[in-house]
């Protein structure tokens, strides 16, 4: 592994699990110590993470995480609306048994509510999942807009969203799913993953995200908020 590569590999990993916070400015000094390293390879891995839009590069000021907003995180739901049941469909006509048996793997992991580890560790998982079933699809570019898609979602989940109390419905969900494509059932595959979306967007549909970062729930707010078909709609 390269300097460069490592650097990349742990800093993306620091901001994807927001140990690095959202919006974070960070100077190029400060790299180097935290990840103890020469300003090039530093350069170099900072440039990748800025076109896979983690990481913005601004002449003369510095690095800044990329922040969390509700239009990109309403872009990324939309574009998953897309993308999943696609993937789905084709992976329940192309995954080769090997991979099946990854996918239920991926499905398996049950965590355990008000457990911070169990939690994050689900949230991997759950991203492998859905990287897997794109895999399976057969179609490289799908694979890739996939695990570019979940890589910017899961920041949502560790730092703004928390869907911990719906650990069963996801697990359920993913099941079915899972279901479908070992049996062959592209539309069906193609329903449960639509479906699974939409649940998703709803679970998610009362949470606003403030500049800094943090989210709150808002039962009864008038504001706008992401709707299954990708659009703004009033809260009831």
């Amino acid at each position: 592994m390269t300097e460069s590569l490592r650097i990349y590999v742990a800093l993306r990993n620091d901001i994807i699990s927001c140990e690095l916070k959202p919006g974070a400015s960070l100077s190029e000094s400060e790299l180097c110590a935290r990840y103890k390293a020469s300003r090039t390879p530093i350069r170099e891995a900072c440039r990748r993470l800025q076109e896979e839009a983690l990481l913005q590069i601004v002449p003369f000021r510095g690095y800044f995480v990329a922040p969390l907003t509700f239009d990109e995180f309403r872009n990324l739901n939309e574009m998953q609306l897309v993308l999943d049941p696609a993937a789905a469909a084709m992976a329940a006509e192309r995954a080769t048994e090997e991979q099946i048996a990854n996918i239920e793997r991926w499905a398996n992991y049950v965590y355990h509510a008000g457990q911070k580890a169990s939690y994050e560790t689900f949230l991997e998982w759950n991203r492998n999942l859905h990287i897997e079933i794109a895999a399976a699809s057969g179609n490289e570019l799908m694979a890739e807009m996939t695990s570019h898609l979940q890589t910017r979602l899961i920041r949502y989940f560790y730092l703004v969203i928390s869907m911990s109390s719906y650990g069963k419905e996801l697990v359920d969900e993913h099941h079915a799913i899972v279901r479908a494509i070992k049996a062959r059932k592209p539309e069906q595959a193609r329903d449960r993953a639509t479906e699974h979306v939409i649940r998703t967007i709803e679970r998610t549909s009362r949470v606003t995200i403030p500049s800094v970062g943090q989210a709150r729930d808002v039962p009864n707010s008038s504001t706008s908020r992401p709707s299954a078909s990708g659009g703004r709609r009033p809260t009831p």
